[in-house]
């Protein structure tokens, strides 16, 4: 699937939404890589992908997880949900949803725990409480044994927001560990990977 087929929508999308999408332009498929590097897909039997917006890191999801896995994508922008449901495979759920209400939306898809949550929401525009809330939620989701990979884009890491939300992940989870930083996006991101021990 070519890059411009992902790139018009989602600038108007982020155009109509500035501050809810938090960025221009798509992630790429090396973004998708970096995520994916810290959560052992080939072992996963749920997955949520939070912020999933035109679904480029949900088709690397869905190329690497096993046949049997499930995988639920978060979109909050309506006009990047109704997309994705008509362009992603068929097994992926798409919830028109904020992260913050994830236990919520595991209870009405009867999801007890997740193995791993990946993400792309714009953390560092947040609200601090939207962050905490959402932080919260996967942390309480996870199962022990689990995952959480997300993204903060190399600028907004040198900030006072960025090394806020730094310490809120040491804060909410046992380990985090920085991976790859993909120097190819626009803008430049590096991955965080989580676990609750």
């Amino acid at each position: 699937m070519s890059r411009s087929w992902e790139f018009v929508p989602f600038v108007l999308g982020s155009l109509r939404r500035p501050v809810s999408t938090g960025a221009f332009v798509p992630s790429t498929r090396r973004c998708a890589t970096a995520l994916l590097d810290g959560i052992g897909a080939e072992d996963t039997d749920t997955v949520v992908e939070l912020g999933a917006g035109t679904g480029v890191i949900t088709r690397a999801l869905d190329d690497a997880l096993p046949v049997s896995s499930r995988l639920l994508a978060v979109e909050i922008n309506e006009g990047f949900a109704a997309r994705l449901r008509r362009t992603a495979s068929p097994r992926v759920e798409v919830v028109c949803e904020s992260a913050v209400e994830l236990p919520r939306i595991l209870d009405e898809h009867q999801v007890e725990r997740v193995d791993a949550v990946v993400s792309a929401l714009p953390w560092t525009v947040m609200r601090r409480e939207d962050q905490r809330a959402a932080l919260a939620a996967i942390a309480k989701v996870l199962h022990p044994d689990g995952s959480f990979a997300t993204l903060l884009s190399v600028h907004r890491a040198r900030t006072d927001s960025g090394r806020e939300f730094a310490a809120l992940l040491a804060d909410t989870f046992g380990e985090v560990r920085r991976g790859r930083t993909v120097w190819a996006n626009l803008p430049p991101v590096t991955a965080f990977h989580c676990t609750r021990r």
